[in-house]
């Protein structure tokens, strides 16, 4: 069996009224204003920064839910998720600087070299595919790795966000890498090892790689949603899953849409409970994905699913990885 969890916030509806955040950004050290702080929403290409006097203003779509991010190279990164009830003016933002530490250590020796755990985590977090083929770490050096034989269990970590350029869908991004394992498992009846659980988590900022995008990137993005899971999440969460051309399967038997769901809805936001272990989806008619849910979750006006760890997925939907991610305030345009 292949799981692999995608804990990054996604998705968006765009159309929504918007608000203004304001506020200012210092060190903790000694009170000094920071210039040119990067000021971002997780998994959005809405973003600013800081002036002279680190004063920064974002707007707010109505309904996002996702952190606000305050960062800076040399200092230790601040999420702000209770900006909701703020009046538009958040608490002053005190950054420490980040202190050299070691590594984390680890008693077992790490018999993989670099150049295989390197490939390894291409594979598993970019994707296999032709399209990961055009994405690229851009700083792949400040990734560090590490193989535990006896957990059979590969982790990454960075420092650093991680600068991943994706000429798939035009975007480059910056990723705040918080968690990453590969778990492994050995077959009973055949001895071989496989990937049994993929689990990833982190912090997301897109920026167009270009400023005008061109029609075949365009085409790449819708491509991307449709049947993703973001695609379906805002589905389950409009109650428009038949008419997305999505359909629920339970034992390998199709059920009505929402029979397996309990839903209830709290203005722009769905509070789901999967009633059953796991299910499948078929997008028209092709594509075949399952879901679990360890906890119910909550699925805003956007998209997003939260807790992440609440959501697994499996099959075609967990398959498209890092190469097919779109931003929080992408809107689908069918042509």
């Amino acid at each position: 069996m292949r799981i692999f969890f995608f804990l990054i916030l996604l998705s968006s509806i765009s159309g929504f009224a918007q608000k203004t955040l304001n506020g200012y950004v210092y060190s903790a050290k000694d009170s000094t204003a920071l210039e040119a702080v990067s000021i971002y929403f997780d998994g959005t290409t809405l973003g600013t920064i800081t002036n002279s006097s680190g004063a920064y203003s974002i707007s707010i779509q109505e309904g996002i839910k996702s952190s606000l991010v305050i960062s800076m190279l040399g200092y230790a990164p601040v999420y702000v998720s209770n900006y909701l009830n703020t009046n538009g003016q958040i608490a002053p933002i005190y950054l420490t600087e980040n202190t050299e530490e070691l590594s984390a250590v680890h008693i077992e020796n790490d018999d993989w070299s670099r150049k295989k755990k390197l490939n390894v985590f291409r594979k598993e977090f970019l994707g296999n595919s032709l399209q990961a083929l055009e994405c690229k770490i851009l700083n792949e050096d400040d990734l560090k790795l590490h193989y535990s034989k006896s957990n059979k269990q590969l982790t990454a970590w960075s420092d650093v966000p991680l600068v991943i350029e994706n000429k798939h869908l035009g975007y480059l991004v910056n990723y705040t890498l918080t968690d990453f394992q590969v778990n492994y498992e050995k077959s009973i009846e055949t001895g071989f090892t496989y990937v049994h659980q993929v689990y990833t988590e982190g912090f997301t900022f897109f920026k167009e790689l270009k400023k005008k995008t061109k029609r075949k990137i365009i085409v790449n993005r819708q491509k991307s949603y449709l049947g993703s899971i973001l695609h379906f999440l805002r589905s389950l969460s409009q109650e428009q899953l038949t008419e997305n051309r999505f359909k629920i399967y339970y034992k390998n038997f199709e059920v009505a849409p929402y029979s397996r769901f309990k839903l209830q809805r709290e203005n722009s936001s769905m509070h789901v409970e999967l009633i059953v272990d796991k299910l499948s989806i078929l997008y028209n008619n092709d594509e075949q994905s399952f879901i679990q849910a360890q906890a119910p979750f909550v699925i805003d006006a956007f998209g997003n699913h939260s807790p992440a760890s609440a959501l697994s997925t499996g099959g075609v939907m967990s398959l498209k990885r890092f190469a097919f991610m779109l931003p929080l305030d992408y809107k689908f345009r069918q042509d």
